[in-house]
């Protein structure tokens, strides 16, 4: 019998090893912290509590949901976790994996797809005499959570009538792009009003309402007028919303660049007295010089958390692309 050749026989132990990997499981904004037992007393007295990013909706809103398990509970199940960040001290260095890398040179080793399939990991080594956590954590478990939800978002939901190609080359027509996820269904289409808007209701209480408006002006952009145009937007198009405001005292604004245009991401409480409601929203009003995008999604979900939406709009709005 022939010997198969030896990079044939890697590449089907690697095919095999992949395929014998299940799906990862948990909630898209889930972190599973693993960590030493001589660091129990670093994160019983909120060692991590760097990691604990807040989103200011309707409430201030916890980005993360964390589980924790000692380093001797880590096995079955516990290894399927959808984010895993080990947290171990110099003595426990062999129980990170050699698939994580540390390349950005930032005290923060990772890797994906280790023990489960959509998977991402990560380690950092933690002196428990003098316990420092990287800076750049936070943002990097928040770029894994972006992660997740991006393929959620754009590869979890069932097709509808239209797909998301399809509505691409629709929006190439009035000059730009934007990926539109297939789970949205269109609610206004009304390019003669430059203005078009989808909605997703992910269940009886809750509505999402993703919108684009085109304002052909040669104003200066500020702050104050991307919150002006945000809510001018809202009173003529949203449905029964000619009372609706932004409440000044309850909004997070900067400012931002996308694909060379300059422009504003607010977010923030938008209320309807008339109608004695109120929800969140976020905005991304650009500016091409002579036209204003307006790009912004709102959220009604009484009771409910409501980060989850924001970050699936900022997500659908890095898709935006001027042509």
């Amino acid at each position: 019998m022939k010997k198969l050749p030896l990079i044939l026989l890697l590449s089907f132990l690697i095919l095999l090893s992949v395929s014998c990997k299940r799906e990862s499981i948990g909630s898209v904004n889930g972190v599973l912290v693993v960590y030493s037992s001589s660091l129990s007393d670093f994160i019983d007295s909120e060692g991590l509590q760097d990691l604990h990013l807040i989103v200011e909706t309707v409430d201030p809103e916890e980005i993360f949901s964390f589980a924790y398990a000692e380093t001797s509970e880590f096995e079955g199940l516990l290894k399927t976790r959808r984010t895993i960040l080990l947290v171990v001290d110099p003595d426990e260095t062999d129980l990170i994996p050699s698939s994580l890398s540390d390349d950005n040179a930032n005290g923060v080793s990772s890797g994906f797809d280790v023990w489960a399939l959509d998977q991402q990991v990560f380690a950092v080594v933690i002196d428990p005499e003098a316990p420092v956590l990287p800076t750049e954590l936070p943002g990097i478990l928040e770029n894994a959570y972006d992660d997740h939800m991006h393929d959620y978002i754009y590869e979890s939901f069932v097709s509808t009538s239209m797909s998301s190609p399809e509505r691409m080359d629709s929006l190439s027509a009035l000059g730009f792009s934007l990926n539109v996820p297939k789970s949205f269904s269109v609610r206004i289409w009304s390019p003669e009003d430059n203005f078009l808007q989808y909605q997703r209701q992910p269940d009886e209480e809750a509505l999402l309402l993703f919108s684009i408006r085109i304002v052909s002006t040669d104003a200066l952009l500020s702050d104050s007028n991307a919150v002006l145009a945000r809510e001018a937007m809202a009173r003529l198009f949203f449905f029964d919303a000619s009372a609706d405001s932004v409440d000044r005292s309850r909004i997070t604004i900067e400012q931002i660049t996308q694909n060379g245009m300059p422009g504003w991401e607010i977010t923030g409480v938008w209320r309807n007295p008339e109608y004695l409601n109120a929800g969140a929203f976020t905005t991304r009003v650009l500016d091409s010089g002579d036209e204003w995008y307006i790009l912004d999604m709102e959220i009604y979900n009484p009771g409910q958390k409501k980060e989850p939406y924001l970050r699936e709009g900022w997500i659908i709005m890095d898709t935006f692309l001027k042509e």
